[in-house]
């Protein structure tokens, strides 16, 4: 009797064992694989975000040129010659634009990845960045159109156009040129867009900043993972 407890505690051990270790196993395997998705989404997060600086910075690059010109023209317009004037009016009808790579934070949120991420301070500002920060830069995107829209409506209404190489220009700048100088309407259109534009300047100057610092606190995680 004795020896056939012996036997069911021993096979009950051994079950119990094997249990034990698939289960043990099963958990490596399962937290081996949630640290390989954790460090595909820092991956995918910093080629991302590196791509949204380079093209945020080459678009304040131009917005930087246009509020130049605009702040001549509204400051000093007698001082821009008359075959530059026309250059000045069709660069200043540009508005920036900026398509933020949203596809790799969209495509982890929405299969759960990105919350394999197992530093929630890390976590929340990246999800801060995305769902708040960035809403700056289509904010701003549509005061800039707005702006424009709004002057190339009183160009239409109120002057002969023609296509230049970005936009549109006077049609006739030498007859023209005398009149839009002494434009108030104009010059408070310039005025308008010049705010706006500065606005763009200074946050977006501020948006690259955060997300440089967001980026590298990703880029530590996948350097230390590196060593």
């Amino acid at each position: 009797m004795k020896n056939i407890l012996a036997r069911g505690g021993i096979e009950f051990l051994a079950v119990l064992l094997g249990i034990t270790g698939s289960l043990w196993i099963d958990d490596w395997s399962k937290g081996r694989s949630d640290i390989q998705q954790e460090y595909e989404a820092y991956s995918r997060l910093s080629e991302a975000l590196e791509q949204d600086i380079i093209n945020i910075e080459e678009q304040l690059v131009r917005n930087d040129q246009m509020v130049r010109m605009i702040n001549i023209m509204v400051n000093d317009i007698e001082s821009v010659p008359l075959d530059s004037l026309s250059y000045y009016i069709d660069l200043t009808q540009g508005y920036v634009t900026v398509e933020p790579q949203f596809s790799n934070y969209e495509a982890l949120k929405n299969t759960g990845r990105l919350y394999k991420i197992s530093d929630f301070d890390l976590l929340q500002k990246i999800i801060d960045l995305y769902d708040k920060k960035y809403g700056e830069l289509d904010r701003l995107m549509v005061e800039d159109k707005r702006a424009i829209f709004m002057q190339d409506e009183f160009f239409i209404q109120n002057y002969a156009m023609k296509p230049a190489s970005e936009w549109t220009t006077l049609k006739d700048i030498k007859s023209d040129h005398i009149r839009i100088k002494s434009d108030l309407v104009y010059m408070n259109y310039l005025v308008f867009m010049y705010k706006v534009k500065m606005q763009i300047n200074d946050r977006w100057t501020k948006l690259i900043n955060e997300i440089q610092i967001v980026k590298n606190e990703i880029d530590v995680k996948i350097k230390n993972r590196n060593r």
